[in-house]
């Protein structure tokens, strides 16, 4: 049987223009034996997302940086909310649920299922995909760093966490559901749980399954484990560069409300969720003015 890797080696050596190559998780090696396919004068581009959670696991290699910006006619750009995987070669399309990694490709002694299907750029469903990738961002060696460094923070057991990541809660619009978060290790610690409401445990672990967080932490690398993750949610962070300049309730309310996380949970409710953790987490760098409650950063804090 034909590899899916293969089958994707061959569609991109047919290009003459272009090619575009679209999915959440790339390794690097994988992308440079699939660029050396495309012929040298056809500008490609790639569109992934970097979640720092998804690059401490292992599913994304943020080194594709580099790699795709030492090609001529190459560029790199993110889109936090990407799913789909999507591989154009001129007017012929491969899409379905293959990433660009070695199990997902059949590039590995224990190869995904996949599928990759033909498509063409007329195809009503592709074009409202190739519309909304518009919206993507070109990748910068600002970002790049900062995700690296988020990342860093994360601590990964020593675990096969990669076959969990695409079934998790999409990371691209998660913020926190569990309302009291002193009691997010409370919930982690399996003898503590049947201390708390049904309600409050079922909230904590739908959180701590989000943060991707590994068993074993005692409480103060807990804490700084979900500091870091819960920073890198690209939720959060958009939350958190609004703060860097004050962020007042109403405002806090209508970032959430653009937002559309539709999980029942009011903007309103979700803002004084969102500033309980950000206060019991990033309290080292964050505070809520008494005066008239505005998010800010604590004097002397600097930019996170």
């Amino acid at each position: 049987m034909r590899r899916d890797g293969d089958r994707l080696l061959a569609h991109l050596a047919g290009a003459r223009q272009r090619v575009l190559l679209c999915a959440p998780f790339i390794k690097v090696g994988v992308l440079e034996n699939l660029l050396r396919a495309v012929p040298a004068h056809v500008t490609v581009e790639v569109v992934t997302r970097w979640i720092p959670a998804e690059v401490a696991v292992g599913v994304s290699d943020l080194e594709v940086f580099d790699l795709v910006g030492g090609r001529t006619g190459a560029t790199l750009k993110l889109l936090d909310r990407l799913h789909a995987k999507l591989y154009l070669a001129d007017d012929s399309i491969l899409a379905g649920s293959a990433n660009l990694t070695g199990p997902a490709l059949g590039w590995s002694s224990k190869p995904n299922l996949e599928l990759l299907t033909d498509l063409t750029p007329f195809d009503p469903a592709v074009e409202v995909c190739l519309a909304q990738l518009a919206e993507a961002r070109i990748a910068t060696v600002a970002e790049r760093d900062r995700v690296r460094e988020l990342a860093g923070a994360i601590v990964v057991p020593q675990l096969d966490l990669v076959a969990d990541v695409e079934s998790a809660v999409p990371l691209s619009l998660w913020l926190p559901e569990l309302a009291a978060p002193q009691r997010l290790y409370q919930a982690y610690i399996a003898r503590t749980r049947d201390r708390l409401a049904t309600s409050v445990l079922e909230a904590a672990l739908d959180d701590l399954a989000a943060l991707a967080i590994p068993g074993g932490l005692p409480e103060p690398e807990f804490k700084a484990a979900v500091a870091a993750a819960f920073r890198g949610m690209p939720a959060v962070d958009r939350i958190l560069r609004a703060a860097a300049d004050d962020l007042q309730d109403a405002d806090g309310i209508e970032l959430i409300r653009e937002m559309s996380i539709d999980d029942g949970i009011p903007p309103e409710a979700r803002w004084l969720i969102v500033r309980e953790w950000l206060t019991h987490f990033l309290g080292d760098l964050y505070e809520i003015a008494p005066q008239n409650f505005v998010l800010r950063l604590r004097p002397g804090a600097g930019r996170p």
